[in-house]
């Protein structure tokens, strides 16, 4: 078997999650990604005090690698607040920086933002698929799951202390896609008309686990305390447009329950340029452009 007969199959892959950097030991990739992941795991997440994101800044996430937008000068590109799945999944794929699903947004020469969009990818004997959705969260990827589980491997959240949040504020701008496809061209699948983006933030409980809600739970997992859920549809060209995105309680007594003292929490942050994504539903050509996030909290309580 040739080299070229190696990498593609590996490379299909990557378009449903699988993030390979290297096909010449394979066990020794993937023993080197879940060591990765472990060490990941005891850091226990990249802490801030800002409530408000900027995409001005962007660091390198390895070498050769993707950019992420990074959140201040000490921030490491092994463990960055932000990430992107569809970015590690694509990978291998790639050529070159701007290539990627989630890229820094130019205006000139200067970085204003960051550009989710969703690409075109490829479909070869029941692997892969035809569109990518860009997909940019707080949170990290598992890169040991990225082959098996790849719904499990977005592992969505940060360390959240600065309060209790209450509404996501973003500055957006949407355009959809011409035409809205099934990725592996199932035909038993209804399709929606036109692609919309999504927004959404997520607080929820920290359990002794310290296991993080994923691709499979981010909306309806028992621990969650409060969520905001919008679908964006095309927004004017060239018009930046303000979503103010409340964060609802999930269950009030557990609500009122929650002590920033005593226990921990997590904050998703999660941006898609496909709603349907994750069933690889959506649109090439589908953008989703953001250029500030602020979270405000609920007025704290007097003693």
């Amino acid at each position: 078997m040739n080299t070229i007969q190696r990498i593609l199959p590996l490379a299909l892959l990557t378009l449903v999650g699988v993030g390979v950097v290297s096909c010449d030991d394979p066990m020794a990739e993937r023993e080197r990604f879940i060591q990765q992941t472990a060490a990941q795991r005891n850091n226990g997440g990249v802490h801030t005090t800002s409530q408000r994101f900027t995409f001005t800044k962007w660091i390198e996430k390895s070498k050769d690698s993707f950019l992420l937008p990074s959140i201040n000068d000490e921030e490491a590109g092994e463990n960055t607040f932000w990430a992107s799945a569809s970015n590690d999944g694509y990978s291998l794929l790639a050529q070159g920086v701007d290539s990627y699903p989630v890229i820094p947004l130019k205006e000139g020469a200067e970085t204003v933002g960051a550009l989710i969009r969703s690409i075109k990818g490829f479909y070869f004997f029941g692997m892969g698929t035809n569109v990518i959705a860009g997909a940019l969260y707080s949170g990290r990827v598992n890169r040991a799951s990225l082959v098996s589980k790849p719904l499990e491997s977005t592992e969505f959240g940060q360390p959240y202390t600065a309060g209790v949040p209450d509404e996501m504020e973003f500055i957006y701008q949407y355009k959809a896609g011409e035409k809205v496809i099934h990725g592996q061209g199932k035909r038993n699948i209804p399709l929606p008309a036109t692609d919309k983006g999504t927004a959404a933030a997520v607080f929820y409980d920290v359990t002794e686990d310290d296991s993080y809600l994923n691709g499979t739970n981010l909306h309806t997992n028992g621990r969650i305390l409060a969520r905001g859920y919008v679908e964006l549809e095309p927004t004017e060209e060239g018009k930046w447009t303000t979503y103010k995105l409340k964060l609802q309680p999930t269950d009030q007594t557990r609500y009122d329950a929650i002590d920033l003292k005593t226990r921990k929490y997590r904050l998703a942050l999660v941006f898609s340029s496909s709603f349907r994504g994750a069933e690889y539903i959506g649109a090439v050509g589908s953008e989703l452009r953001l250029k500030e996030v602020v979270i405000k909290d609920r007025p704290k309580k007097n003693n």
